[in-house]
């Protein structure tokens, strides 16, 4: 069995949040149980519905489609979760209600810090 990825996604451009989701979905198609841990401006954006904006012209030119839709798609086809701890809910002032709609979990930092170490942790 494959071990599990925890990816933390803090980093407030597009690109970051398209480096963390292709690995994400990436890590799922080839197996990989995958938590997608999000914070500060991709917390908020995710929650908002506005996750896709910011793309550039290139993403464009290269065929780049929505984020969020195929975040979505590996959420329901391969089992990706997209969650946030806590207090990231709380420091990005998001609602924690509209936080849990949006989310597949809301959990704590330790949690999602044991569950890196059963496989990997990457940081974007």
């Amino acid at each position: 069995m494959s071990s599990p990825t925890v990816i933390f996604l803090r980093a407030a451009g597009w690109e970051a949040r398209y480096h963390a989701a292709t690995l994400a979905v990436t890590a799922a198609a080839l197996g990989d149980p995958v938590t997608l841990a999000l914070s500060f401006e991709p917390l908020r954006r995710w929650v908002e519905g506005r996750f896709d904006e910011g793309a550039t012209d290139t993403a464009e030119v290269a065929r780049i489609g929505s984020l969020r839709v195929v975040l979505d798609d590996a959420r329901r086809e391969l089992g990706l979760r997209v969650v946030a701890c806590d207090t990231a809910v709380r420091l990005a002032g998001v609602p924690p209600e509209a936080a849990r709609a949006a989310l597949d979990e809301v959990t704590t930092l330790t949690s999602l810090w044991r569950l890196a170490q059963a496989g990997r942790a990457l940081s974007v």
